[in-house]
């Protein structure tokens, strides 16, 4: 059956004869800045015109879009359609010249008008925002000639004295031979450390073949009294028979 306010959500009841109930299904719409998107009861939603829908569309926040034609932000509320502060964006600019010797602090929107009167595109890397706008000085000038007097104080000097820069390359040091071998000297300290481990080793070994003969003894001992229990009550057994 058909609703009211109509929606394209199907009625979850069964089969009846009254009219359906109001639509509670969540509708999900997005703000107008994109941060957030808001969840709607259908028929609250569906019950709004167009103006009202719009109005609570609005996440409340500031807009925070990229302007189009500058590298800042809209400072307006979360609005639908174009943001109003295209051309009238009032955030500080440092103005520069060619060669970023000057500067001057400027409104937004009077570099975006001063683009326009040049005839340059103001989409420009944020990094250059406002870069060539103002005029060079003297001081622009004197910066460009400062390095150039001194290439050519550096030049002329170089050109009087050719020989001081080969006295001054540093000397390669010559490669050893790599196939000779340097002869190895053994101090005493070592050679007497080698005689204690030989002398270590020994004394080891001596050691270990002493704890072996006398385990081997004692084992003969005692099998030699095993043997003479045995034999005592042999005798025993034949003395009472």
């Amino acid at each position: 059956q058909a609703r009211d306010p109509p929606c394209s959500h199907p009625c979850p009841s069964r089969c009846h004869l009254s009219d359906c109930l109001p639509c509670k299904a969540l509708v999900k719409r997005s703000c107008h800045c994109g941060a957030m998107t808001h969840a709607f009861e259908c028929v609250y939603y569906n019950n709004l015109n167009a103006k009202q829908q719009l109005k609570v569309r609005s996440c409340g926040g500031p807009c925070h879009r990229k302007l189009p034609n500058c590298p800042h932000l809209c400072s307006e509320i979360c609005h639908p359609g174009q943001c109003p502060s295209v051309d009238q964006c009032m955030k500080k600019v440092n103005v520069r010249c060619a060669c970023n010797t000057l500067k001057k602090e400027w409104v937004c929107q009077d570099v975006l008008k001063e683009y326009r009167r040049s005839g340059r595109d103001p989409k420009v890397a944020k990094g250059q925002f406002g870069v060539g706008l103002i005029a060079c000085g003297g001081d622009c000038v004197k910066k460009v000639n400062v390095p150039a007097a001194e290439l050519h104080q550096r030049k002329v000097q170089e050109n009087k004295n050719p020989a001081a820069e080969v006295t001054n390359v540093p000397k390669r040091r010559k490669k050893r031979d790599r196939g000779a071998q340097e002869p190895v000297q053994v101090s005493m300290w070592q050679q007497m450390k080698r005689y204690l481990v030989v002398i270590i080793a020994l004394a080891g070994l001596v050691v270990l073949g002493l704890l072996i003969w006398k385990g081997v003894y004692q084992i003969s001992d005692w099998m030699n009294e095993m043997e003479e229990q045995k034999a005592r009550e042999r005798l025993l057994r034949a003395g009472r028979l």
